[in-house]
């Protein structure tokens, strides 16, 4: 079963229509900047608490560092930290849910408000979100507070602490993925959480490379970012304040692309290659 909003739609003429989701990207890109920047700020709000705690536990850890504290005293910090981070995340996810809605009617040319339709999928969208965030963020904290423990007792053995924290990072890349396959489907079907979390983790494995190729884009510039210094941590930070809708809206058009072939083609026609320009049969 499909969802439906009453957010007003926009016509466009089928012979304009774009002809794939490459062309359907860059007409977004253009003509909606408004709307993906005005998004973009609205999921900041959501993003608040995250990035205070970021800042908060960052200064603390370097102050740490600085005076000479012991390792168990600097570890106790980021555990701190990243056991705050949990609800912030699922924080964030209510606020995301409002961006996929966003993302969702600009990929299907339905006409969109930011306001109106951030608001609609926060308020549609939000205890599936937030659950999905609850695992993305148990999923963080594994990855982030596992790394540290094992850098603190690599000891005599690299290679295994090594071996440990790139497990870590794999499983966070995975779950981290789903959730963002599970957020393009919340509002195009009608779903329950557990259907909807098998077939995220089923599309999550369908193109791993290119799922990895985008992980890497976005989020991964940013986290990557966040983690080098000081300085770029801001930079990260204005770059998810301004373009973080961007990287939703390119998931979803890659989602929904993955969804035609897997799904809609059999499942859904209607949904089929929706937004894009349909050759008429003879």
């Amino acid at each position: 079963m499909m969802k439906k909003d009453r957010t007003p739609q926009t016509d466009f003429t089928p012979d304009r229509l774009p002809h794939n989701r490459w062309e359907l990207l860059k007409d977004l890109a253009l003509h909606q900047t408004r709307t993906l920047f005005a998004t973009s700020l609205l999921l900041v709000l959501f993003a608040l608490p995250l990035l205070s705690d970021y800042l908060v536990f960052s200064t603390l850890i370097s102050m740490a560092y600085a005076g000479g504290s012991a390792e168990t005293s600097i570890f106790a910090l980021f555990f701190y930290g990243v056991l705050i981070s949990i609800p912030c995340i699922v924080i964030l996810f209510i606020g995301l849910a409002g961006s996929y809605q966003v993302a969702k009617r600009l990929c299907f040319l339905e006409g969109a408000f930011a306001v109106s339709g951030f608001y609609y999928g926060v308020k549609t969208g939000w205890k599936k979100a937030a659950l999905m965030g609850l695992l993305v963020a148990l999923s963080f904290a594994l990855a982030l507070i596992g790394s540290v423990f094992l850098l603190f007792t690599a000891g005599q053995s690299p290679i295994w602490t090594g071996v440990g924290i790139g497990l870590l990072i794999v499983q966070f890349f995975i779950v981290a993925t789903m959730g963002r396959y599970f957020l393009s489907q919340e509002f195009v079907y009608a779903n329950g959480f557990f259907a909807m979390l098998k077939n995220s983790f089923i599309f999550t494995f369908v193109r791993l490379p290119i799922n990895l190729g985008l992980f890497l884009l976005t989020p991964g510039i940013i986290l990557v970012l966040l983690f080098i210094n000081g300085v770029t941590a801001y930079v990260a930070m204005a770059v998810f304040a301004l373009f973080d809708s961007f990287g939703v809206l390119i998931w979803n058009l890659y989602a929904f692309s993955i969804f035609d072939r897997y799904i809609n083609k059999d499942h859904y026609p209607a949904l089929f290659g929706k937004g894009l320009f349909k050759k008429k049969e003879e």
